[in-house]
């Protein structure tokens, strides 16, 4: 075996067991599910059809993601256990009779609280909002939208909550936390607003014009709210990728920059998908409205763009399989040097980022608009 060999063998990070992938795809897609389904309810759901068709297929949806927010958190909270110094198995932490030895883990230097006593807050918080979305089946009007934003809030809280537990120092530390958190909330948001109004929509193909104009309606709303999910991914993912990543080599000789490579081609392919629903499909379903043409705004709002956003979906699956294999960095796999820090002049590149994607995504949404008017 050659030394080139010996030192891809060392530097090649263990592939995770199945349990840590599975439990890991588990929460972040019930934090998808969960905070998508609030956020359809409380932000995104017109309030003329408000127990219409289109209200009645998100309903319907609302137990389910209960039962698996609940499973998936509990799981996630399991594989923590197993995680830790403790030394018990997957199987052995899933009993309830291991949480006392793994509470009274202490805090690590420089937190204010113990992980095990966050990682409970946070089991509690998706058991909160697992019974959120059961209460929820029973309200009606403004005190189901009420609710649904008091949910969403929780969500964002619960997915936080993990990186609350220390006190940064520094602006490195402060961005580096920052963006990592904008990086997760803009993704739960993103992605649990797809699935939900994928499988919602899809439920609703049969409920007509009406059910046709509430999605419609939805889609629009949602675009804005995937926009600016879009600029932070892609402000925030920029940023990580430096970090991890450090010349473009990496991206073939190294595991993490392989794993990055192929997310990184299922989040192109999402807004890819993205930017066809707002230059042409809400386009096109606008124009078939204004001319009366029902039919067309049927077969596109409840028949094609639920299969094209269930595409997304299934992308954005496939980015959350990937999310377990991206352990350590790139950088360390290759022997490099660490990014450099976080200073005013990296400062000034993001800002200016962040105004070209805003400007892209505004001038995206003005075309879509022409089209459907000079049309």
């Amino acid at each position: 075996m050659t030394s080139l060999t010996l030192h891809l063998a060392a530097s090649a990070p263990a592939a995770p067991p199945l349990w840590r992938v599975l439990t890991q795809v588990g929460y972040f897609g019930a934090l998808a599910f969960a905070g998508g389904a609030f956020l359809a309810l409380a932000y995104l759901l017109p309030r003329p059809a408000r127990g219409g068709a289109a209200e009645n297929s998100l309903r319907a949806l609302l137990v389910p993601i209960a039962a698996f927010t609940v499973i998936a958190g509990y799981a996630q909270y399991a594989g923590r256990i197993a995680r830790s110094k403790l030394g018990y198995s997957f199987a052995e932490s899933l009993s309830p009779g291991r949480f006392g030895a793994y509470l009274d883990l202490p805090a690590e230097k420089g937190a204010w609280i113990s992980g095990p006593v966050m990682a409970t807050i946070q089991l509690g918080l998706f058991v909160l909002a697992a019974a959120l979305l059961v209460v929820l089946r029973g309200l009606r009007g403004r005190s189901m939208a009420v609710t649904a934003g008091v949910g969403f809030a929780l969500v964002l809280l619960a997915a936080t909550a993990p990186s609350l537990t220390s006190s940064v120092v520094g602006m490195d530390a402060a961005a580096n936390r920052v963006l990592k958190l904008a990086h997760i909330l803009a993704c739960v948001i993103w992605l649990g607003g797809l699935f939900v109004l994928a499988a919602a929509g899809l439920r609703a193909r049969r409920s007509g014009i009406d059910g046709a104009g509430a999605f419609e309606r939805m889609w629009v709303r949602f675009s804005a709210w995937a926009m600016g999910a879009v600029i932070a991914v892609g402000v925030s993912g920029l940023w990580l990728t430096w970090v991890h990543v450090g010349s473009f080599a990496q991206f073939v000789t190294t595991p993490y920059g392989r794993y990055l490579s192929i997310k990184l081609i299922l989040v192109a392919a999402m807004v890819g998908a993205g930017a066809y629903n707002v230059r042409v499909l809400i386009p096109a379903i606008k124009r078939a409205r204004l001319a009366g043409d029902d039919d067309t705004v049927i077969r596109l709002a409840l028949h094609h763009f639920p299969k094209v956003v269930a595409a997304e979906a299934v992308a954005g699956v496939g980015v959350l399989l990937i999310v377990p294999f991206l352990s350590g960095s790139a950088r360390k796999q290759a022997d490099g040097a660490a990014a450099g820090p976080f200073d005013w002049e990296t400062f000034g590149i993001g800002a200016l980022l962040v105004a070209l994607l805003i400007a892209a995504c505004t001038a995206a949404v003005r075309v879509g608009e022409r089209r459907a008017v000079a049309a």
